[in-house]
């Protein structure tokens, strides 16, 4: 028996083995639509794609595909990408008053839980090592 949100996803959402080899061990009885025809449409919620998937943001694939409630930016180049997750990070040594090494990182979203203030009013956007 189905139950109320089954029922109300019922059809909305394209069969991933009808796209991918043409055809479906569930025939009839498939909950998902086999072809646009038998594609029904849901009421999403405001919030629906409104957010960048981190997962595709940061390796390039997500699990969920197209059925991913966040933004999946499928144009942007690999290469960007790529070029996102390796970026350096310098320290800067006080002492010497120059770089003193590389750090290769990957950036991650700025979360607000966490507060990057000191109470040191340095105005230096370096990390410093004294």
């Amino acid at each position: 028996m189905l139950d109320e949100r089954q029922v109300r996803l019922y059809k909305t959402e394209m069969c991933r083995n009808w796209q991918e080899i043409g055809s479906c061990r569930y025939g009839h009885k498939c909950r998902f639509a086999h072809g646009e025809q038998e594609r029904r449409h849901v009421q999403r919620s405001p919030k629906y794609k409104t957010q960048i998937c981190k997962t595709f943001h940061l390796t390039g694939t997500c699990l969920y595909g197209v059925r991913c409630v966040f933004i999946h930016d499928e144009h942007q180049d690999s290469t960007n990408r790529l070029n996102a997750l390796a970026t350096p990070f310098v320290f800067h040594n006080e002492k010497m008053n120059m770089p003193s090494d590389f750090m290769w990182f990957t950036p991650l979203p700025f979360d607000r839980r966490y507060s990057f203030s000191s109470s040191s009013s340095s105005s230096s956007s370096a990390v410093t090592f004294t």
